[in-house]
Order: C-alpha cells, then structure tokens, then sequence
C-alpha cells in the first residue's frame, strides 16, 4: 500500500502527512504550507527560525500509554490559527508511520475541537480524504476523554487525573 505524502482534510488550509512531505520544499511551497506541527521527535528544515515556517513539535512516541491528550488544547490553538491565516498546516508524524496514528489523532481533536464532533465522526471525516488511519487504541480513548474534559484537559481536571493515574500505575507495573 502506497499512500499519498499528505493529503487535503480541510482544502487548501489542513493537510495530513508524513516527514516526508515536511521535508521537501517543493511540496510545502505547492500547498502553500506556512505553518507545521509535528507529532514526533524528528526534527525538520522547517525548524529553523530561517525557514518562514511557524513550527510546533509535539514529542509523543505512537505506544498507547503515550500522553498526547494533555497537548491536544495547544495543538488546536495553534492549527486554528494557521487555519484562520491566509496560509494552510501540514500536521504530520514519522517517514514509516506515513501520518496513521499520532498525527491522525491531532487532526482528530483539532476537527472535534472546532466542529464540536464526536471523536469517531472526526475519524471518519478524516478517512474521507485519507482512508488508511489507524490511531492506536490508546489515542483513540484519549480522543473520547478529549470530548469528557471539554476539550480542555489539565493537570487539575478530575477526568484527565483519573486517566493519568491509571496510566501511570502502568507504566510503574512494567519496570
């Protein structure tokens, strides 16, 4: 299976994609990409300060018990605002990954965020322009509590606390 480098879930303002397409030049110029969010610890040209490019790493391995819901709030913000601009956002994970599941699940809350949709109605409006996402099944539950919390998860909210211990008693369980 072959996918696209990025494709077009809101046209001509946001793209889902991989590293990839965040590297190549060609590709954010064609899109007219002026701001890029990246789900992954890979850096990027586009993080220079010289590039043009406003620019946000968020650094979440793709494992279920990884914390994206507590970034989901600033990743939105700041779609939003590449949205609302004259410009458009790639937002995109790891080259072998090809934009499935973290970036996928950012474009997820920022679309129940600004729609006010429910996580699997998200995931199916994305799927619509990129068929093959597959966030894991813990960034899928953190999209539903994203929608629990109000959209607006915190260390001081009751749902994100109960979530987080029970993640964190985990990961003590594997040591």
């Amino acid at each position: 299976m072959r996918l696209n480098d990025l494709d077009a879930i809101i046209p001509n303002k946001l793209y889902l994609g991989n590293l990839r397409a965040a590297r190549s030049t060609r590709s954010l110029a064609e899109h007219r990409i002026t701001h890029i969010l990246s789900v992954c610890a890979d850096a990027i040209p586009a993080e220079l300060p010289q590039s043009g490019f406003h620019h946000m790493r968020i650094s979440v391995e793709d494992v279920d018990f990884a914390d994206l819901l507590i970034h989901f709030p600033s990743a939105c913000r700041f779609i939003h605002q590449a949205v609302q601009s004259r410009g458009a956002i790639l937002v995109h994970d790891v080259e072998g990954q090809q934009g499935l599941s973290r970036s996928a699940a950012v474009v997820a809350a920022y679309l129940m965020w600004s729609q006010q949709i429910n996580a699997a109605k998200a995931l199916d409006t994305i799927r619509e322009s990129r068929q093959h996402i597959w966030p894991n099944a813990g960034f899928q539950e953190q999209l539903v509590l994203f929608e629990l919390c109000q959209y607006a998860p915190s260390p001081s909210n009751g749902i994100y606390q109960s979530w987080r211990y029970k993640i964190d008693r985990h990961l003590m369980g594997r040591r």
